[in-house]
């Protein structure tokens, strides 16, 4: 299926980042759950400018709305199962510490 722009999806569009639940697969509602108080803006003082923060997970609201579901649970957890296996493909490997005999 072709993106809004009529071209191929960007891999951010379906990915992007994890702990703001934004991309494709990050998103809960294609699942049917709406999720509030995610995050918050605080105002850098030496720029002036507004900054996101990610509130503690403890502190989201999730909602269901069953009525904005867009895929099935099986769909929705076979897709977020893939995310984690290609997730830990890609993970960096730590650098091995060499001891001296």
């Amino acid at each position: 299926m072709p993106g809004p722009l009529g071209r191929a999806w960007g891999d951010s569009s379906i990915r992007d980042h994890v702990s703001r639940g934004t991309g494709i697969i990050n998103n809960e509602l294609y699942a049917g759950v709406l999720v509030w108080n995610r995050l918050r803006f605080i105002k850098d003082p030496s720029t002036g400018k507004r900054v996101s923060r990610i509130n503690p997970e403890s502190q989201w609201i999730r909602t269901e709305v069953p009525h904005l579901r867009m895929v099935d649970d099986e769909l929705w957890s076979a897709a977020r199962a893939r995310k984690e296996q290609i997730s830990e493909s890609l993970a960096p490997i730590p650098p091995t510490r060499w001891k001296a005999a």
